[in-house]
């Protein structure tokens, strides 16, 4: 009885004790989580972009609305794609059991497989109570990854076997590509959220050639979109697993770089993909998303096609809260032409029209030395943010659409799992930092109208917008983008942005519309000039005008309409034409350094321009003519990832002015020296010259400084 009245006694103090306690002990606060998933709801099947929740370890996230979910090779899945009915569709689920703790070490044979694991990835915050996700990864457990030799492959089927041995036709991990589309093979399209980069081939050789599996047998009948003229053999008859493509065009039966390499017995891949029923049994097979074969195939240098890569070496620092530690952002891949110039782009992308746009953040060359055709970008430029959803690398010589429907000379890249780096806590002890989704535009705008995710379905020419998450998941709630209602057939006319010309110059009125789901050829465009001085406007072009500028002694502004009509409906867009007088243009460099660090160098360069319509360019020796990037009022920067380092660079400019500045000499910008880093720097100040000087001042190894440094083009010749 007294032990009982003790604790009576003591119950009298609990609830004061507790409300000393506050919960959580701070709000809001990050929640970043990987694990197996237990359930999952969708809110409501009559809308596409509703939410839901997911169930990751007992643990309950709330999926807001317009969230779209990353697969391993596709972008943005929504949330109701990947259901049937109530019934989150993974394959295999829930048939088999999703247990967290069971081990799937032994993942072969697959028939006799009776556990599947499938993983979320899921950055959220705590708010409120609740747990509210911003970005979300699905992919079934990493024991689907493997490698082998390709012991067999099956024409009729589609079908690789890996690992086995290639005098027992059946044994081996059955492999098969999963691609509705059949860009790499024959078509197998049971499994289509989990399928294959499509458009960025995510099946490849190591150096980013796209790879297939050959449509026919080659020993009965060549396939014409993977010939067997694409894999030489040698002396003994045996495919190589390297070569060089000649410069097109080819001649008949050589090898063509226009076409797929075609995939070979004895080819040592690395494979990844989704456990699945076989459609045609009751067998376990790996349905690939990406294939990548240990082959060095590469193309003749400076020659269009030319294909390239981005790997998961993809990460965005993102530049928040000062309290945490901002990451450098990375970008790194491989290409087929070890000589490239690629260029390194944001894809923003139109909250209300879906219309994207290229946003440049920088320059790179291929390493020198290591492995052939390597490539990293790597910044910590604050200019680069906001970051997007996707980046694109496309290489300066051009692009091509091949046969196969790809399109060579660029590759669009999602961020990987861990690409998105929010600032690290730099005071451990300090109140964790919430995930800043407002800095993600796709998140806190949203990404336009909904018309379909997934390869081989047709897309839809209507849908609802994909606007800001709802609920919110961040700590600052953007005010969200208002979107005016339009008829989504009716075009939306894009007259382009307004620009500045030279008198004397010829311009081009680049018209289009904004609307992604129409046809052009649906459209009828009609250009008019509204205000300004006349001038003879050729409109013979239906979509594009040309005119003269006029001959002006001050600016003079020209404005002109595009309409664009339909059976639907039409509109209008204005484009305004500002026309200076003809000037000379002279470029002034600010700085020019080259820092070494991460395995690579970047080169910073930064120079104006007197002339308002001038673009700047750079160029080296190793690094081909690129645009720079326009960070103020006739300011540009350019950011180039190379090593070694040029021993110059030249700046010039589209009205022809030019300047060549030394960078250092190879042996102070070489390889980085085994005590640490070297840097060199150039600062300049402008002279008013027409002739370009250049004045050591001084030289030690870790820095060279020039000052006198400007140059002028003789007359303005051209226009942008």
């Amino acid at each position: 009885m007294r032990l009982v009245s003790v604790l009576s006694s003591l119950t009298l103090f609990l609830p004061k004790v507790f409300s000393q306690t506050p919960w959580p002990p701070y709000d809001p606060s990050p929640a970043f989580t990987i694990g197996y998933i237990q359930n999952a709801t969708w809110n409501n099947q009559s809308d596409v972009l509703s939410g839901g929740t997911l169930t990751i370890n007992n643990q309950e996230f709330i999926i807001p609305r317009n969230l779209l979910v990353n697969t391993p090779a596709l972008t943005a899945v929504a949330w109701g794609e990947l259901f049937a009915n109530e019934t989150i569709n993974l394959p295999l689920w829930p048939e088999v059991a999703w247990e967290a703790q069971a081990s799937v070490s032994l993942l072969f044979p697959f028939r006799d497989l009776v556990l599947i694991m499938r993983e979320s990835q899921i950055f959220a915050n705590y708010i409120g109570g609740q747990h509210i996700a911003g970005i979300v990864y699905i992919f079934q457990e990493l024991g689907n990854t493997g490698q082998g030799f390709i012991s067999a492959i099956d024409y009729e089927k589609g079908e690789l076997r890996v690992g086995g041995d290639p005098n027992v036709a059946d044994s081996g991990v059955r492999v098969v590509i999963s691609d509705p589309v059949g860009r790499f093979g024959l078509v197998h399209g049971d499994w289509p959220v989990w399928t294959a980069d499509t458009d960025a081939p995510s099946i490849i050789a190591s150096t980013g050639f796209p790879v297939c599996v050959p449509r026919t047998d080659p020993a009965s009948e060549d396939d014409p979109l993977c010939p067997k003229k694409n894999r030489p053999v040698d002396g003994s008859g045996k495919p190589v697993s390297g070569f060089t493509f000649g410069a097109p065009p080819v001649a008949d039966g050589q090898p063509d770089p226009h076409l797929m390499v075609p995939l070979s017995v004895g080819d040592h891949i690395i494979y990844s993909g989704t456990l699945v029923k076989d459609p045609d049994s009751d067998e376990r097979i790996i349905a690939a998303f990406a294939i990548d074969a240990n082959l060095g195939i590469y193309t003749a240098p400076g020659t269009v096609p030319a294909y390239l890569i981005i790997n998961d070496a993809l990460q965005a620092g993102i530049n928040g809260n000062p309290r945490g530690e901002i990451q450098q952002t990375r970008v790194e891949g491989y290409t087929t032409d070890e000589t490239a110039t690629i260029e390194i782009y944001a894809i923003d992308v139109d909250p209300c029209t879906g219309e994207e746009s290229e946003r440049i953040w920088g320059s790179v060359v291929p390493r020198a030395a290591d492995r052939r055709g390597q490539w990293r970008f790597r910044s910590d430029s604050t200019r680069l943010p906001p970051y997007t959803r996707e980046v694109k690398a496309r290489i300066t010589t051009g692009t091509i659409t091949t046969p196969n429907g790809l399109v060579a000379g660029e590759f669009i890249a999602p961020y990987p799992p861990d690409g998105y780096i929010f600032p690290e806590l730099l005071v451990f002890g300090d109140n964790q930092l919430p995930h800043e989704f407002d800095l993600l535009p796709f998140l806190a705008q949203g990404s336009g109208p909904w018309l379909g995710g997934i390869p081989g379905v047709p897309e839809a020419t209507t849908g609802p917008i994909v606007g800001q998450l709802d609920p919110w998941p961040g700590v600052t709630k953007p005010a969200p983008i208002v979107c005016p209602t339009v008829d989504p057939l009716v075009p939306v006319a894009d007259a382009g942005a307004d620009f500045t010309v030279l008198g004397g110059a010829k311009v081009t009125l680049v018209g289009g519309i904004k609307n992604t789901n129409l046809n052009l050829s649906d459209v009828t465009f009609t250009w008019n000039q509204t205000a300004g001085q006349n001038v003879d406007l050729d409109t013979s072009g239906g979509i594009n005008a040309t005119f003269t500028a006029p001959t002006v002694t001050a600016l003079t502004t020209l404005t002109f309409t595009l309409e664009a009509s339909s059976a639907a409906g039409k509109s209008t867009d204005e484009v305004v034409i500002n026309v200076n007088p003809a000037i000379a243009d002279s470029i002034t460099v600010s700085t020019v350094s080259w820092k070494s660090g991460g395995g690579s160098g970047t080169l910073t360069v930064r120079a104006s321009t007197n002339s308002p319509v001038s673009q700047l360019f750079v160029s080296a020796s190793t690094i081909a003519r690129v645009a720079m990037n326009r960070i103020g009022d006739m300011q540009f920067e350019s950011l180039i990832s190379i090593r070694p380092a040029p021993a110059s660079v030249t700046i010039s400019s589209s009205l022809g002015a030019s300047v060549t500045v030394p960078v250092s000499n190879a042996d102070v910008l070489g390889p980085a020296p085994a005590g640490g880093r070297v840097s060199a720097s150039a600062s300049l100040s402008a002279t008013a010259s027409s002739e370009v000087e250049a004045e050591t001042r001084t030289q030690t190894e870790a820095e060279v400084t020039f000052t006198g440094v400007s140059a002028s083009s003789a007359a303005a010749t051209s226009s942008v």
